[in-house]
């Protein structure tokens, strides 16, 4: 009897800790959730299969020890940061009805792909044994990316509410009189 126990206690904590693997590796950042379905860790999909790149290049990243050597603590958490924001983008475009949700995906792939290659370039392309100007200067270059990527998804964000007819950049607390239009052109006059 005792070894039956054992053998079903056994079983038990195999079963927790699988259970408990496969969720954190269908993280995105270690530690934060994601709004992804679970199926999403080994499904086919074009979505899923992003969604693993998404989580493997930050977990490339945060393992990889010359972020760490490098004073690099700022970009991750920016990398982090855009791999979420990505991700949720992503668990919003899979649930589009399928005529539209290719369209939504396209844009989203090109931000993955983005983060990858800044990834990949702050991790070669500076060694502990370059001057500090140098290091200064990929650590702006992969900044400038990474600002240009979370600013096209914001861009890409802003479409799709205009385009929903919720555009969420004009707010409610602002006065009217401070947004001036320009009067159309008169006829026979030059505009620039």
């Amino acid at each position: 009897m005792a070894a039956v126990s054992v053998v079903v206690a056994f079983g038990v904590i195999l079963a927790v800790r699988s259970k408990q693997e496969f969720v954190e590796q269908n993280q995105v950042v270690p530690g934060r959730r994601s709004p992804a379905p679970a199926s999403w860790a080994g499904a086919h999909t074009r979505e899923a299969k992003l969604h693993r790149r998404l989580g493997d290049a930050v977990r490339g990243a945060r393992e990889n020890p010359r972020f760490v050597e490098l004073g690099l603590g700022p970009q991750m958490a920016a990398i982090e940061t855009e791999a979420l924001a990505i991700d949720e983008r992503l668990v919003a475009a899979a649930a589009l009805p399928s005529a539209h949700k290719n369209g939504a995906i396209d844009p989203l792939e090109e931000h993955v792909v983005g983060l990858e290659a800044t990834i990949a370039e702050l991790v070669t392309s500076v060694t502990v044994a370059d001057s500090k100007v140098q290091l200064e200067a990929a650590v702006s270059a992969a900044d400038i990316k990474l600002q240009a990527l979370a600013a096209a998804r914001a861009e890409v964000e802003q479409i799709d509410r205009t385009v929903s007819g919720v555009d969420l950049g004009q707010h409610a607390t602002e006065p009217a009189a401070e947004h001036t239009t320009l009067p159309p052109p008169q006829p026979g006059t030059s505009t620039g």
